[in-house]
């Protein structure tokens, strides 16, 4: 039994760190689809971009990324 506890901590821990790695995201990040454009805009920011989907990255100025 507590080997598979290990295992499942194991697992979770690594599921969380490649969640962390896949995404620039901010807590205040809300991409939103402006169907008229085709373009999709954050509405915290304002960053605008054009995609098929959400962006996975923040595109707010000084970030870093």
């Amino acid at each position: 039994m507590p080997v598979l506890l290990l295992v499942l901590l194991i697992g979770v821990l690594a599921y969380l760190g490649w969640r962390r790695a896949s995404t620039t995201l901010m807590r205040d990040c809300r991409w939103r689809a402006d169907r008229t454009s085709g373009h999709w805009r954050c509405a915290f920011c304002g960053a605008e971009t054009e995609s098929d989907g959400p962006p996975r990255h923040c595109l707010r100025e000084g970030t870093g990324r």
